[in-house]
């Protein structure tokens, strides 16, 4: 299956891979699949701005398919990804 990855507020990456990529995964994919497959594909640049110094997703890192609102980290093993998803990855940002 195929699907979009952008990328918003992650300058680094966006300037190594653009602000968004074609992704071919397998069917059945989560959406932690997906991360896992763009850290393997795309070396350290991508596991730089995505992962925290114990290799976990950072906690900054935010989720957002198809625009339904940022998604839970604990419900990023359980939703599985369709053909023609857009997936968003965000830095989020606070302040106040």
């Amino acid at each position: 299956m195929q699907i979009t990855i952008e990328f918003l507020g992650l300058t680094s990456l966006s300037k190594a891979l653009g602000k968004s990529i074609l992704a071919e995964l397998t069917d059945n994919s989560s959406v932690s699949d997906m991360i896992r497959w763009l850290v393997a594909r795309h070396g350290k640049k991508t596991s730089d701005s995505l992962l925290d110094s114990t290799g976990q997703v950072d906690d900054t890192i935010q989720v957002i398919v198809n625009d339904e609102g940022f998604l839970r980290r604990d419900l990023w093993p359980d939703r599985l990804l369709k053909n023609g998803d857009t997936v968003k990855l965000m830095l989020l940002v606070g302040g106040g």
